[in-house]
């Protein structure tokens, strides 16, 4: 079993600014699976990341705390001919369908020499003629198989597991955080969403700052008892830019006085409900 990891804005990127948010993103799962003292092999290409572990599930939800990443799909690999991957496919199929259930292929492939078309042509009817209850709906099935041809792998899974998706931690330079309520956590936490390596500045290590560890085994921590208090430290004068939780009852220009780096805000225009599920996500990692 090999878990897929993939990323999102990380594609849309030139081929060599890829290929170093890729492995700014590589290093990063490797931190996290250290932190909990699991072992991890890594492997990549221009669209995957191919992450083997021996406990799949704690895998799972340490990558899904690895800031870049989409999704996370535990797959299992074949050699990407039709033949072993429509194998593979009515193999699968095995584990989720019943007697009367529907399902789909989803096929994708890259570099090989037969279609998508092709592969969910072959898997489909594999699937069926192993299991013969079965029925195709291909738009509102019970069931989706999902396989990928990439040259000369082939994978097929049918989880999905969402990660925070963003940019690489650490891929977008030095920032500044103040943590001192909820909205303070859930502002830093979007400043590492966006690749930036926060300090925490807080009053206390309290329960709004302990979270934000798990999702930056790096994190680094100076007390502060407010943002005047900041402005007095070295971490506020070596920073790119500032992270506030400021809501829109509270926001005032003069609190950017004397700043000389950009002030983030984020949350302003997020209700109650949208920062307390964004608090509840961190808290639950």
């Amino acid at each position: 079993m090999v878990l897929l990891v993939r990323f999102g804005e990380i594609a849309l990127k030139s081929r060599f600014v890829r290929r170093q948010l890729r492995d700014r993103l590589v290093t990063n799962i490797q931190d996290l699976f250290a932190a909990e003292r699991e072992e991890c092999v890594t492997e990549s290409d221009e669209a995957r990341i191919y992450v083997h572990a021996a406990d799949e599930g704690k895998a799972r939800g340490i990558l899904a705390r690895g800031f870049g990443i989409v999704s996370i799909s535990p797959a299992r690999e074949a050699h990407a001919d039709l033949a072993t991957l429509s194998d593979l496919a009515a193999s699968e199929a095995g584990t989720l369908l019943g007697p009367g259930m529907s399902f789909a292929i989803r096929p994708r492939q890259v570099g090989t020499p037969f279609t998508s078309q092709d592969l969910g042509r072959d898997a489909g009817a594999a699937v069926r003629a192993a299991h013969p209850g079965v029925r195709v709906d291909l738009d509102r099935p019970d069931v989706e198989i999902h396989i990928e041809a990439r040259r000369n792998r082939g994978f097929v899974f049918h989880e999905f597991t969402p990660g925070p998706g963003g940019l690489p931690l650490g891929s977008q330079g030095r920032a500044l955080a103040f943590v001192e309520s909820e909205p303070g956590m859930v502002a830093a936490w979007l400043g590492m969403k966006r690749g930036c390596r926060i300090t925490v500045a807080s009053p206390s290590e309290d329960g709004h700052v302990k979270p934000l560890r798990r999702w930056d085994v790096r994190l680094e921590v100076v007390e502060a008892t407010g943002l005047d208090a900041l402005r007095e430290t070295d971490e506020f004068s070596r920073a790119d830019a500032i992270f506030l939780g400021t809501r829109w009852g509270e926001f005032s220009p003069a609190r950017r006085t004397g700043i000389p780096v950009p002030v983030f805000e984020p949350l302003i225009g997020f209700s109650d409900r949208e920062i307390s599920s964004l608090a509840t996500r961190i808290r639950a990692a």
